[in-house]
């Protein structure tokens, strides 16, 4: 048998990984509701991990309209524990195109909470959801 001919199991295995995207994870997804507003989040990993993890948050008011004018801010902490220092950080998120985006720093595994709060026309509003590092 001449080796440089590609037998038929050879050429649909070639087939197959040329055709075939790779796998790529998809972002950690939360949509939280608050006074009539959507807050629909997401995290670039997940789960999210140790590290830097981008945190992007699109805001619709009650009619799906896009908010684009708020101040949001992004207050991530872990519960506290006995004898551990607390762990409680803000990070201000800034607008890109239709969301906004902030970094959150996670210094250790486990659970977190996940506070986000954004300013629409003078008013605070807020929404929790908690995440789980890994």
């Amino acid at each position: 048998m001449n080796p440089r001919v590609l037998t038929y199991p050879g050429i649909a295995l070639l087939a197959f990984f040329t055709l075939v995207e790779p796998c790529v994870a998809a972002d950690y997804r939360v949509r939280k509701t608050a006074e009539g507003l959507t807050f629909d989040i997401a995290i670039n990993r997940n789960p999210p991990i140790l590290g830097d993890n981008e945190i992007r948050i699109e805001i619709k008011d009650p009619q799906g309209k896009l908010v684009l004018d708020a101040e949001v801010w992004v207050n991530y902490y872990m519960p506290p524990m006995p004898k551990m220092a607390p762990m409680n950080y803000t990070a201000p998120a800034t607008l890109k195109g239709k969301e906004y985006r902030a970094t959150m720093d996670l210094i250790m595994t486990g659970p977190w909470n996940i506070i986000t709060r954004a300013r629409i026309q003078g008013k605070w509003i807020r929404v929790v959801f908690p995440i789980d590092v890994r």
